[in-house]
């Protein structure tokens, strides 16, 4: 059954820190809501190597500029823009400004359950264990040989 989701003023909960990005999970984590929202935040050089998962991915960037590459296009979206990634597409985003800020949606709990689970955990040293947590999760990043 889904439910009233308020979070007030000054209460987000604290964010996630994912490989260097500070991820606030604002709704997520169960199947009462159709949808999850994060507050993704990240430094220079920042983002997620190539992936992909079976649910559609959204990104309005509010702060900076993100580099977005979507099956090998790469735009680049400044505050303001959009981006809708489709379920299944490979991708990835590098903040290219300073700082970056983007509010990301998704269609599953589990991107939040991952965010959640890698709370962190460093690369390199514990890349084995964020690559058995993606594929627990639906995600599969594409490293380099």
């Amino acid at each position: 059954m889904r439910t009233v989701h308020v979070i007030g003023s000054g209460k987000a909960p604290r964010p996630v820190n994912v490989v260097g990005e500070a991820i606030t999970i604002l709704a997520g984590g169960d199947l009462s809501k159709p949808f999850e929202v994060h507050i993704q935040e990240g430094v220079q050089g920042g983002g997620p190597p190539p992936h992909f998962h079976p649910w559609d991915e959204a990104f309005y960037v509010i702060d900076g500029q993100v580099q977005v590459t979507v099956e090998g296009a790469s735009t680049t979206v400044s505050a303001g823009g959009y981006v809708h990634i489709p379920a299944g597409s490979i991708h990835a985003y590098k903040n290219i400004s300073a700082t970056a800020k983007m509010i990301g949606v998704v269609s599953d709990p589990r991107g939040g359950q991952f965010f959640a689970a890698v709370d962190r955990l460093r690369v390199p040293e514990d890349l084995p264990q964020i690559l058995a947590i993606a594929e627990a999760h639906g995600v599969t990043f594409l490293l380099p040989k």
